[in-house]
């Protein structure tokens, strides 16, 4: 005689393991941090970023930066808190590394136009990460200090093709 499948069967269990194991991932993630650049400056979020191109074109992430417009490192998480990339920058130029794979640009700039196609003046930006920054040419910016941190809102509108990105900052 076959034993019949009960309402409390464990076919359930696994799909419920996993799905806790990659919220528990999420959740306490460990994000490493730069001590001498944490000092500097430190920020963690998620960020969105949408080129309004043909066709659009939009990437969602957590992040981590560290540092100041003139050093720093961005560390770009998946929302089940891997690193996917981490961007570092100084006065001698950047670096991208993904993985074993590492590239270097001239600066922060130009390592954007070549992961994104878009330039994004992240040394600029980073003026707006604690308070409202200085007018930037061709970018509409406005910021919300909510209680569950700061949101950013940039708009390029020149040069093509347009841009947004969001920031949403964690309180510190």
């Amino acid at each position: 005689m076959t034993k019949q499948p009960t309402a409390f069967s464990c076919h359930w269990l696994l799909p419920v393991l996993l799905c806790l194991a990659l919220v528990g991932c999420s959740i306490f993630s460990f994000k490493t941090k730069n001590p001498a650049l944490a000092q500097m400056g430190n920020w963690e979020g998620r960020l969105s970023l949408k080129i309004l191109s043909k066709p659009p074109e939009q990437f969602s992430a957590n992040f981590s930066l560290q540092g100041t417009s003139a050093q720093g490192e961005l560390t770009i998480f998946s929302p089940i808190g891997t690193t996917l990339a981490v961007a570092s920058w100084n006065d001698q130029g950047a670096v991208l590394e993904e993985g074993s794979k590492k590239q270097t640009f001239a600066s922060m700039e130009a390592l954007t136009r070549q992961v994104t196609g878009a330039s994004l003046p992240l040394q600029n930006l980073m003026s707006w990460l604690n308070t409202d920054g200085p007018p930037l040419e061709g970018w509409e910016i406005r910021s919300e200090n909510q209680p569950g941190g700061r949101r950013l809102f940039a708009k390029r509108v020149s040069p093509l093709p347009q841009l947004q990105l969001t920031l949403v900052l964690d309180p510190p």
